[in-house]
């Protein structure tokens, strides 16, 4: 019977669109339980304080700081190469930029955002 359809009406799926898909029905699924883990923490015991918000920011802009001085440093060490060199370095220092800055959400979510 499918012979019957020419290939040009077939529909096919890109690779990107079942990975859409796959991760959409991932993210439904685990949406429960994210809700269970607001509940670990008895009533009236996230009272924190401005001292510790204040630290916790502190400690996030941080972390913020670190990773934008990846591309800094790369692009002051190659001043004396090409362009091309030069670009390639910058762009090649954000993925530790991005990874300093993931780190540092992680330990802010972790630490003071999900604690009693």
């Amino acid at each position: 019977m499918d012979e019957a359809i020419p290939d040009s009406n077939r529909r096919t799926r890109s690779a990107s669109a079942r990975r859409f898909a796959r991760l959409s029905i991932a993210a439904s699924t685990a949406y429960p339980m994210l809700a269970a883990a607001t509940t670990q923490c008895p009533p009236g015991s996230s009272d924190k304080n401005a001292l510790f918000w204040a630290v916790g920011f502190t400690v996030l802009g941080l972390f913020v700081l670190l990773g934008l001085a990846a591309p800094f440093a790369a692009i002051r060490f190659t001043r004396v190469r090409g362009t091309a060199v030069r670009v390639l370095w910058t762009l090649a220092a954000c993925v530790p930029m991005l990874g300093v800055w993931l780190l540092g959400l992680i330990v802010f979510g972790n630490v003071f955002i999900m604690s009693c």
